[in-house]
């Protein structure tokens, strides 16, 4: 589970590429930064109308709390 908290910098990685992000909620499910939503447990974005989410469905990005 990624322990963050609003405020708090992390790492947005899509198609390899890193993307700094500011944490603006977090939930007991999720992490949001602004207007991305990501699973607190898998990091892995989550966008319904993408199908993407945490396992099994699979994403496209995800975020890190590393530099």
């Amino acid at each position: 589970m990624l322990e963050v908290k609003e405020g708090q910098k992390v790492t947005r990685i899509i198609g390899g590429m890193p993307m700094r992000l500011t944490v603006t909620k977090v939930t007991e499910k999720t992490i949001e930064c602004g207007p991305w939503v990501f699973d607190r447990e898998s990091g892995a974005e989550i966008d319904e109308e993408l199908c993407w989410g945490p396992p099994p469905l699979g994403t496209g990005s995800y975020i890190t709390t590393l530099p």
